[in-house]
């Protein structure tokens, strides 16, 4: 009897795929970034949150006058930094780099490797709302929201970015190191969250949030 309920003749045609291809499209790791805060595991200690906003009156494509919500958490106490790049180097970058010891969240142009070309963009240009930095049960949270395509900076698109993750060994900032900084890639388009790559799918579990 078991095999006459396994064939329902008329009602599908097509048969079932492969029982492993049955629990795929589970509305787990899929996200909309548009809508709620998606992952990004960084490195084993460092965790990047974001979503994009789109104003009523365009699209996530088209993005015209978009923003981007960002938080960085860090398992530690130091400043933190994203970067946003074309070619994933820092020298020519801009950054967004958060000292909790000032309580400062600003935007800088990366000039160079030294301490002295890190500088912050003149005040016309400190255009981040809803910014704050501080350092909760031993880990470093940033948060903030940058207008995505501004005028003389670098865009971040809807579709594929190159972006830099940073931070320091202190809440002062410094040379970062080689060991605690890299280049990332991100796509911000609306599909990006409809395909649940490997990394995403680790972070999406809330299982360790306690």
């Amino acid at each position: 009897s078991s095999e006459a309920g396994e064939e329902p003749t008329k009602a599908s045609p097509a048969p079932t795929p492969d029982p492993d291809t049955v629990p795929v499209p589970a509305t787990g790791p899929a996200k909309d970034c548009t809508k709620e805060f998606c992952d990004n595991q960084l490195s084993p200690d460092y965790l990047l949150r974001y979503q994009v906003n789109v104003p009523d009156d365009t699209t996530a494509d088209v993005c015209d006058g978009c923003t981007i919500s960002m938080e960085l958490i860090y398992d530690g106490e130091a400043w933190v930094s994203v970067a946003f790049s074309t070619d994933g180097q820092m020298i020519g970058s801009e950054a967004v780099i958060g000292l909790p010891g000032d309580n400062k969240v600003e935007k800088y142009n990366l000039g160079g490797k030294s301490d002295d070309a890190v500088l912050p963009m003149s005040e016309s240009n400190q255009t981040l709302s809803d910014t704050s930095i501080e350092v909760k049960d031993g880990q470093t949270i940033m948060k903030f929201t940058k207008i995505m395509k501004e005028a003389g900076e670098i865009e971040i698109t809807p579709g594929d970015n190159t972006f830099l993750w940073a931070y320091g060994s202190s809440d002062v900032l410094g040379y970062h190191g080689f060991t605690s900084k890299s280049p990332f890639e991100l796509n911000l388009s609306s599909e990006a969250g409809e395909e649940p790559s490997k990394e995403a799918a680790v972070p999406a579990a809330p299982t360790s949030a306690s």
